[in-house]
């Protein structure tokens, strides 16, 4: 491969990832623009995908932005933190000062996570906003008002479009079988969550026609799945039990979240609650045995390579030797 070979090859990778990262962003932003209440698209089938378009260009910038505006501000203190890793460390001093930088590495890799998060969190819905502003100004009918609305749809467009971009990733050779692991971790929310409103009686969506109900599933398992966390504890069965009261945390707010969605989730009572996070949480379980076999694998250390004078090989060996 020639280095013009090359260099075609990497533009044509980048440009085919933004063109799949605007996908994934405007899929989200359709999703959005039908279970959302307060957020509509009229007009031609024509100027609403072309609205769609426009709002989806701008999420992608303004997510773009404010990853990149996040990196930039960390990344020179990961630097210096991974710096000090690498130089000697004094043999005669305390402990505290050895792992000193290996603590300082941690809390910056912590800090620039949650920093993005929330950089991130602030970004779809206000990219959104603009996004519809910009419309409106260029004769696009778009109408999206209210403030619990705006954000709503800006989680929603961040949940689907990370979905379907896990669904593009399907089709890549390197991360084709952790975006399997992924999207099923989904299917398989949506399907507890489909079982506990026919087990459950405090579990219910509203009245709409089975593709909406559907669609709203999805939507709530990929906004379930949004914050995904993993935990390991010593004693037996603790690990579970703070994860479904996590996933009950989250499903809380889901609900909480859905008065502005149409057809809307209901978990009347607190059992009813529970008991959806823990049908949820059992269902998903061979996901997430499939994600700890696979990191299991990875951190499986490199086979070690035979000795090439096996010990009966017949020479002499010993301490002088």
């Amino acid at each position: 491969m020639t280095a013009d070979t090359g260099l075609w090859q990497g533009r044509t990778e980048r440009g085919a990832g933004v063109i799949l990262r605007l996908a994934s962003a405007a899929a989200g932003v359709a999703v959005a623009a039908v279970l959302v209440v307060d957020f509509r698209l009229t007009g031609s089938t024509g100027r609403q995908v072309l609205a769609v378009a426009l709002m989806a260009a701008l999420v992608s910038a303004g997510v773009w932005a404010a990853s990149s505006l996040t990196a930039l501000l960390v990344r020179p203190s990961l630097r210096r933190a991974r710096g000090l890793l690498t130089e000697e460390p004094d043999v005669w001093g305390s402990d505290r000062e050895f792992f000193a930088p290996v603590r300082r590495l941690v809390f910056l890799g912590v800090l620039h996570a949650l920093v993005r998060s929330l950089a991130l969190l602030a970004a779809y819905p206000l990219a959104l906003w603009a996004g519809v502003r910009v419309c409106g100004a260029a004769g696009l009918s778009a109408h999206l008002a209210g403030l619990w609305p705006v954000f709503v749809s800006g989680l929603l467009v961040a949940a689907v479009a990370t979905t379907v971009g896990t669904c593009f990733a399907l089709f890549r050779r390197r991360t084709s079988r952790a975006a399997a692991r992924s999207l099923a971790a989904v299917l398989l929310n949506a399907a507890g969550l489909a079982l506990a409103s026919l087990v459950l009686d405090g579990v219910r969506l509203d009245a709409a026609p089975g593709w909406r109900q559907a669609l709203a599933l999805c939507a709530v398992a990929s906004l379930f799945l949004l914050p995904r966390i993993t935990l390991s504890l010593p004693v037996p069965g603790a690990a579970s039990i703070v994860l479904v009261a996590y996933h009950c945390l989250v499903l809380w707010l889901i609900c909480a979240a859905s008065a502005f969605v149409d057809p809307r989730l209901h978990a009347d009572g607190f059992w009813a609650l529970a008991g959806a996070a823990a049908i949820m949480w059992a269902i998903e379980w061979p996901a997430r045995l499939a994600v700890r076999r696979a990191q299991g694998a990875a951190a499986q250390p490199a086979p070690v390579l035979p000795d090439p004078l096996p010990p009966d090989h017949g020479f002499p060996s010993g301490p002088l030797y």
